[in-house]
């Protein structure tokens, strides 16, 4: 029985340490939404790294100029925003989950990249996000919102 429990608890701890090892490779989280049928700024996206976020705003076709705005943030951010997302479950999740942007129902997604190049990319509907998702996506939708072009 103790066998078992100290196999338990070390397995916990090195799942732990693994995750919590891979949190701290993240380079970039990237998320944005995006409506293919729409005039005006059809895609808002943010980009978020260590020291700055940039938010975009881009029309389809091209017909407006894209929008840039930069805003400072700290490592404390940082750290918060990049702790918030549990990437062994980010993983877990399939790249393009139902229809994203049928029928113009628009589409969203979160990227993480790590310091090694590799990136895990998950897109899904405009406004159904995978429920591993919810908490986490609710936090990018009130941060962009902020900062829209609209």
């Amino acid at each position: 029985m103790k066998l078992k429990i100290s196999l338990f608890v070390s397995i916990g701890l090195l799942m732990f340490s693994c995750s919590n090892e891979l949190d701290k490779r993240i380079q970039k989280i990237s998320y944005g939404t995006s409506f293919g049928e729409c005039m005006g700024y059809c895609r808002h996206q943010m980009l978020i790294t260590v020291d700055s976020v940039k938010y975009s705003c881009i029309s389809n076709g091209n017909t407006l100029l894209q929008k840039d705005f930069y805003e400072k943030t700290t490592s404390v951010r940082w750290d918060s925003i990049r702790s918030d997302l549990t990437v062994s479950s980010f993983f877990a999740i399939p790249a393009v989950n139902g229809c994203p942007d049928c029928a113009d129902g628009g589409a969203e997604w979160l990227e993480i990249l790590f310091d090694n190049g590799e990136s895990h990319k998950v897109t899904f509907e405009y406004r159904n996000e995978p429920s591993a998702l919810k908490a986490y996506v609710s936090k990018c939708r009130l941060i962009l919102s902020k900062n829209s072009c609209q």
